[in-house]
């Protein structure tokens, strides 16, 4: 039992995460489809941009002040972080942009006010899974590791489950207008209970390996350091240039070229899931009114939940039986079924094609993150700014897929999995030469 000493701990932190999160979710999966339907031209794929290009500089910068705060701080600063985005999201789910002699419904006033929302909705994010990674990363061992990364990964899909079912019965019984006011109060109560995170069992920390601390020294400081028994402690106490300068360095590292497309690869699946995925859906439900097509919206994300949950699960054992690996070439396979049911769905716009999708989504975006969160943690243990590099990757194709889905607005469905297929071909690729690099 000694080995799962901080069990405790990492289920406490992943179910707060977990119910905070999936307000978070909802509010992103449903602002882009609501503004669109309120007459806001372009501010879903604008606000989304918003989110993820802050939520990408802010996962580089994360490190630099989470690393000297205790975990439950660092979590509660930046769960409140995304407090503010839910006023202007209550506020455009009440307003019509054509009507412009309503001062707070103006375009000219609400856009701003949203996307600075958006911006704090990111600053939120970026770190939020950063310090998750690391977190657990901290608490697990060698022996544990597929234990504690597979309940987190099959809590964050839970989630999407949570998303998908209060959405669903939410905006059905108090409607669009207050969902989002009852889902902020909600996280402001989530965001106090960050406050009872503990810290782990220093028993448990890894101390780094003889070649890992010659690979920080050579990659990172440039410098003879002192053995630590933590990266993060080390980190917290250099000056700012040099801490800029070793998350800089990490980007060079030989491990770190062959798993970028890996990285950016679960951020083009996200982008799709929140950003493009709505298109899809609205199509095959042609004549429905607005209402009717949000609640079938969210309902598809029940199964997107579903199949996240599945994933954390299946990952977990697939991870122990036949080393992860072999486990991230079956992702690339999860990856490549999403593509051939896309275009499925492009073709045919049928609803229930889309849930098969949704669930498909789902699994895949649950693997690849897993998958990524492993092999950090398995090369380079509780590294804060790695966890930052690699998140920092993912909202990079996020933000590339809704950069993509404001320029294809309004065109053929099937031009959007274009970039989905090219980079589903890349990281198949990608993985074989890490395979092989590891072999050597």
């Amino acid at each position: 039992m000694k080995q799962n000493a901080n069990l405790g701990k990492v289920l406490y932190m992943n179910i707060v995460l977990t119910f905070h999160l999936s307000q978070c979710l909802a509010l992103a999966s449903l602002l882009p489809q609501i503004v669109d339907q309120n007459n806001y031209s372009y501010l879903g794929g604008l606000g989304l941009i918003t989110i993820y290009t802050v939520n990408l500089i802010f996962n580089l910068v994360a490190p630099l002040y989470l690393t000297k705060m205790k975990y439950r701080y660092g979590f509660a600063f930046q769960a409140g972080l995304v407090l503010p985005c839910f006023i202007p999201a209550y506020i455009v789910s009440r307003c019509d942009g054509n009507d412009i002699q309503n001062l707070i419904c103006n375009p000219i006033l609400l856009i701003p006010l949203t996307l600075i929302g958006c911006l704090f909705l990111g600053a939120g994010l970026g770190g939020y899974f950063v310090l998750q990674n690391t977190y657990v990363s901290h608490c697990s061992t060698e022996k544990n590791k597929e234990l504690f990364f597979g309940i987190t990964y099959m809590l964050l899909g839970s989630a999407y489950l949570l998303n998908g079912v209060t959405s669903d019965q939410l905006l059905q019984y108090i409607g669009r207008e207050n969902f989002f006011l009852y889902s902020g109060l909600f996280e402001c109560i989530l965001s106090l209970l960050f406050i009872f995170v503990q810290q782990p069992d220093k028993r448990n920390q890894t101390q780094i390996s003889e070649a890992n601390q010659h690979m920080i020294q050579n990659d990172s400081v440039d410098k003879l350091e002192e053995k630590v028994t933590n990266i993060n402690e080390q980190f917290a106490k250099i000056g700012f240039k040099a801490q800029i300068k070793q998350i800089l360095q990490k980007f060079q590292l030989k491990e770190m070229k062959f798993l970028f497309s890996l990285f950016i690869s679960t951020g083009v699946v996200i982008g799709f899931e929140f950003g493009i995925f709505h298109k899809f859906i609205s199509a095959s439900l042609p004549g429905e009114d607005e209402i009717t097509i949000n609640v079938k919206t969210a309902r598809i994300f029940l199964f997107v939940g579903v199949a996240q949950i599945l994933s954390g699960i299946c990952n977990g054992l697939s991870r122990y039986f036949f080393g992860i690996i072999q486990n991230s070439i079956f992702y690339g396979n999860i990856f490549q079924c999403l593509n051939i049911i896309a275009i499925l769905s492009a073709f045919q716009k049928d609803y229930n094609i889309n849930i098969i999708l949704g669930f498909l989504i789902g699994f895949t975006d649950n693997s690849g993150q897993f998958n990524s969160a492993v092999i950090i943690s398995d090369i380079w243990k509780e590294d804060m700014a790695i966890f930052g590099l690699y998140l920092f990757c993912q909202n990079f194709g996020v933000m590339f897929t809704n950069l993509v889905a404001i320029f294809l607005d309004g065109q053929y469905l099937i031009y959007y999995l274009i970039l989905l297929i090219t980079l589903q071909c890349s990281t198949s690729f990608s993985q074989q030469q890490f395979k092989r690099s590891l072999q050597e």
